[in-house]
């Protein structure tokens, strides 16, 4: 399974990187995308910081990228981004 649009496997994890044009935009994002892993019960470690937030997705019961990231991760791409 190939990873979802703008992201990237690296050492087992599906990640992406978001730019944003301050530090409450990073922070108004890693809100959104808290909800929506609480939501689906999956949660990804998520870093920000001034202008950038990172998210990162696996599931560690298999110790490996599954499903459920996949669905995690298309769903954050559907935040609108700016």
């Amino acid at each position: 399974m190939s990873a979802p649009a703008g992201w990237t496997e690296v050492e087992g994890r599906l990640m992406r990187e978001f730019s944003f044009e301050d530090f409450a935009g990073a922070k108004a994002f890693i809100d959104a995308v808290s909800s929506i892993c609480e939501d689906m019960n999956h949660h990804a470690e998520l870093h920000f910081g001034w202008g950038y937030a990172v998210v990162e997705t696996m599931t560690h019961d298999t110790n490996s990228i599954t499903t459920l990231d996949h669905e995690l991760a298309e769903a954050i791409n559907q935040l609108e981004v700016s």
